[in-house]
């Protein structure tokens, strides 16, 4: 009988063993010091046979880790989106733990009148079809409504997010580790100004050494870092990480503390086109102190709606209000709709958003 593996002993590898029961003959993980999990062996990849079927229990970057035991001759393998829809129970058993956006209570994840003002704002039928699904997804759990990623996140190529300008003067709120600005800079267009703002003291150093080669590469770029997060006004708040994933939130209990700023208290003459935001479940805050700079602006946006289940009609409803010229997309990036992302592309663009001139 040939092995059935589970690559990664992570939240995700522990729920996808519950899902699957006694099908599961070893775990890989190449990192771990322990032997067992629950009575199942840990190996090694060097020491097993190639026709083992593996499924991925990594969520992100599961595509990659495909590629790379494929590329070690490994002939069965099954990436998380494939393992997902292979697994009819799996939605539940991540919706009892909490995940995100996905939760056990339906009434928290849909709001049938708001979703319904959502659905009249969508731009274009994808984004339609994609919200119906989420619905439908959050509903009944159900992985036939599974929504498989595509394209790359925050460029999507059947949106102009970036086409509408000749140049660009770019606001990454929540920056990491300079990833979006290193994929800004390929998109083959002139980046004037790149501003990040990232909290995180370990990304931060990222950051910086990313922004230092690429200085030198684009050395027209203005490039700033801000060691902050964004929100609805100046302070220093609280910080926690939560959730199976990259989740985090405000926590008065927490001994983290992170200074937070309203970007229309420090973009003054900017003037930004672009602005993006993935922010651990903080957007709608940090759009309510960016409402001044989205208004006289009207930049591009690219906004997450992942974190929380309501930010998936509280987030375009939000600026539909401060700003209503908006044509409004969502597209997902990811599976588990980890980076459902909405891009807003002003209708009637200000004439300096276009050239990225200083008034």
């Amino acid at each position: 009988m040939k092995d059935v593996a589970i690559y990664g002993l992570g939240a995700f590898g522990q729920l996808f063993l519950k899902a699957m029961k006694k099908n599961i003959t070893l775990f890989i993980d190449d990192f771990s010091n322990f032997e067992q999990y629950q009575g199942i062996p840990l190996k090694k990849l060097s020491e097993l046979p190639k026709d083992t079927k593996i499924y991925i229990s990594i969520l992100q970057h599961s595509k990659k880790i495909e590629r790379e035991l494929q590329n070690r001759g490994f002939t069965n393998v099954i990436n998380f989106t494939q393992a997902i829809c292979e697994l009819p129970n799996i939605l539940e058993l991540i919706a009892d733990r909490g995940y995100l956006w996905l939760v056990k209570d339906t009434n928290r994840m849909v709001n049938e009148d708001k979703l319904q003002k959502l659905h009249s704002l969508l731009k274009d039928d994808i984004s339609k079809n994609i919200l119906t699904k989420i619905i439908m997804l959050r509903k009944t759990l159900d992985t036939q409504y599974y929504i498989k990623p595509k394209d790359t996140e925050y460029f999507p190529s059947d949106i102009p997010i970036t086409k509408n300008l000749t140049s660009i003067n770019f606001i990454d709120c929540g920056a990491y580790t300079g990833d979006t600005i290193e994929e800004l800079m390929q998109q083959n267009i002139k980046i004037d100004t790149a501003l990040s703002f990232e909290p995180d003291t370990k990304n931060l150093i990222k950051l910086q050494n990313r922004l230092s080669v690429l200085s030198v590469k684009h050395s027209k770029t203005n490039f700033f870092i801000y060691p902050a997060g964004v929100y609805s006004k100046n302070n220093i708040l609280k910080f926690s990480n939560s959730g199976i994933d990259s989740s985090a939130s405000f926590d008065s209990n927490s001994d983290i503390e992170v200074p937070v700023i309203a970007l229309d208290s420090v973009i003054l003459n900017a003037n930004p086109n672009f602005i993006k935001m993935d922010i651990e479940g903080a957007e709608t805050e940090a759009l309510i102190g960016a409402t001044k700079t989205i208004q006289k602006y009207k930049p591009n946006l690219a906004i997450c709606l992942y974190h929380k289940p309501e930010d998936l009609w509280e987030i375009p409803l939000l600026i539909q209000k401060i700003e209503p010229s908006y044509d409004m997309y969502i597209r997902v990036h990811e599976d588990m709709c980890l980076s459902t992302v909405l891009y807003c592309i002003p209708s009637n663009p200000i004439k300096n958003n276009l050239n990225g001139a200083k008034k």
